[in-house]
């Protein structure tokens, strides 16, 4: 980011400034310990945590500048440190959005949002790498798409990036909207309609209302690009639940003006696919495991021919393009096959790792899954169907896990006589077992939601490669 002045910054969030209003900084931090010198450390205040806790020790780190809203934190800290600037807000979150906003408007950049039920985080990272063979392009860090991530994102550009890439996550009406009203995408990216969050929005109808708020700030002349073989992504759809206020072009193996052909799936290579336009056709090889990453790439490429990058650099880009940690990453751990894919899970990501586990050469095929959850009313046929999908392409043990176990156990067990199945209550029971159920020549994969924990049993696994 450029150095700003924080009399500035305040200036921006309209806040009060006390202390060293000569100060100026050069990165803007949320956790206490990656600050420096020429730093502002954010305190924010969650459910959990209180940043303001660890003042003391951003200071130690030589941060100098505080964004605060604890008034007696405030009062005691400056009493103990005069060469201080603080800027004191009633909600520093909503703060440190207002800076962003601020600077933001500052730089000459293009903005593209991305957004979706499933890889969102592969896709931009896709996008950033085919945007960066001719433009300087910053991006969000790893899964960063809430709206301290965005915040984030937008403070790491400088009067020289050209794009940035927002990834755009949501778990309630509304969300996507608040983003796009300060980010305000040229360009926005939608990967499918799926099941996430299904608990807490109520219908697949409500899920494709919020993702579809992304286009609420495109005006014409920007695009939406989209996966036009996912649910309400139509024309029809669109038409019904958007202004059309953007030019659509539509991505897929239907209905789509960008076409996605011969997808071929290599194992542990990764995949190739043909990509057709009207003018324009690309033979794309992709690194990342499973044919359901095609949709990403063939976005990504998509964008990239939106904003002109030549066909010649975008096949390079995507050729090189490395995986996300705990998306499908595989290694090898003394002859064993480790895919760990343990980020999160939904019914549809569930299929589609099952159906990499089984494209694997391997003795055995074993899937480690644990719940899903933000399912609601289809909690028990997504878990269901799940253990359908692992006896359907012929794992040879499933370990299921939490909650819901019992009913992946009992769908993989309707769909095979050959699948041995093991039930856990919890991650830490299984990962008291797990050793003794896996040997050398064993592909395994490693999948469940986020809060389950499951990335533990990945963890340990890992652990035994000496």
């Amino acid at each position: 980011m450029e150095s700003i002045r924080i009399k500035d910054l305040a200036k921006a969030a309209q806040a009060r400034l006390f202390g060293n209003a000569a100060l100026s900084v050069s990165s803007i931090v949320i956790d206490s310990r990656e600050t420096a010198p020429a730093s502002m450390f954010v305190c924010i205040v969650g459910e959990n945590n209180d940043g303001h806790k660890y003042v003391e020790s951003a200071y130690e780190n030589g941060c100098r500048v505080f964004l605060m809203s604890d008034v007696d934190v405030v009062s005691s800290f400056m009493q103990k440190h005069e060469d201080v600037g603080v800027i004191l807000v009633s909600d520093t979150e909503e703060a440190f959005r207002l800076m962003a906003e601020w600077y933001l408007n500052s730089l000459t950049v293009k903005k593209i949002g991305v957004t979706g039920s499933v890889g969102k985080t592969t896709t931009k990272s896709l996008v950033s790498a085919v945007l960066s063979e001719k433009y300087r392009v910053v991006c969000n860090d790893k899964n960063y798409n809430t709206k301290l991530g965005l915040c984030m994102t937008t403070f790491k550009a400088n009067r020289d990036t050209q794009i940035i890439v927002y990834e755009m996550g949501m778990d309630r009406a509304g969300e996507i909207d608040e983003y796009c009203s300060w980010v305000k995408p040229n360009t926005a990216i939608i990967t499918v309609i799926g099941d996430s969050h299904l608990e807490r929005l109520g219908s697949k109808e409500a899920i494709a209302d919020a993702k579809l708020e992304i286009t609420h700030r495109l005006r014409q002349g920007d695009a939406l690009i989209y996966n036009s073989d996912s649910p309400f992504l139509d024309m029809f759809t669109l038409s019904k639940r958007t202004q059309m206020n953007f030019t659509p072009i539509a991505v897929g193996q239907r209905d789509s003006v960008v076409h996605i052909e011969k997808v071929v799936d290599n194992g542990l290579k990764g995949i190739s696919f043909v990509l057709k336009t009207k003018d324009e056709k690309l033979k794309i090889s992709l690194p990342l495991l499973g044919k359901h990453n095609a949709i990403n790439a063939a976005l990504a490429a998509t964008c990239g021919l939106t904003y002109e990058v030549p066909k010649e650099k975008i096949i390079k880009a995507l050729a090189n393009a490395s995986g996300t940690d705990r998306r499908l990453a595989y290694e090898d751990i003394n002859g064993l096959t480790l895919l760990d894919d343990s980020y999160n899970a939904n019914p549809a990501s569930m299929a589609a790792g099952l159906d990499v586990l089984a494209s694997v050469k391997a003795k055995r095929h074993v899937a480690i899954l644990a719940d899903m959850y933000e399912l609601g009313e289809d909690e028990e046929s997504g878990h269901i169907q799940t253990g359908e999908k692992a006896g359907e392409v012929g794992v040879d043990l499933l370990v299921a896990i939490g909650r819901n176990a019992s009913l992946m156990a009992d769908g993989a067990l309707s769909k095979s006589r050959k699948i041995s199945v093991v039930k856990f209550k919890d991650v830490e029971s299984a990962a008291e077992k797990i050793m003794s159920l896996l040997a050398a020549g064993d592909a395994v994969l490693v999948k469940g939601s986020n809060a389950t924990r499951v990335s533990a049993v990945a963890e340990m696994i890992r652990s035994m490669k000496a």
